[in-house]
């Protein structure tokens, strides 16, 4: 693998009444070293992203003035935050290490 960024998305949908409300889940990665991982979970309203969780930052962070109000909430929850920040290791980490099996045992 070169070393540039790649990434695991999956997709949540929700709809109704034309209204578009979706979240995003992924997995930017170097390697499958925990340190080169970064698990990153965006809400969206419509097209446009409105909170978003960083493993990085290890909290939440509004875009939106409805985003930041949540944000602040969320992240007042400690147990929210905790699961949020292991799904670093137990999400990205277990899902990377299958994609690199699969692309190293065809290369």
């Amino acid at each position: 693998m070169d070393s540039s960024s790649l990434c695991l998305l999956f997709l949540t949908l929700c709809s109704a009444d034309a209204f578009l409300n979706y979240v995003v889940d992924r997995c930017e990665f170097n390697s499958t070293d925990l340190t080169d991982i970064e698990y990153i979970r965006s809400y969206y309203y419509n097209r446009e992203e409105i909170v978003r969780f960083s493993s990085s930052l290890g909290k939440y962070v509004g875009y939106t003035e409805f985003g930041v109000k949540n944000a602040e909430r969320w992240n007042k929850d400690t147990s929210d935050l905790g699961a949020m920040r292991a799904q670093k290791e137990a999400y990205c980490k277990h899902n990377i290490d299958i994609d690199y099996q699969t692309k190293l045992s065809k290369s």
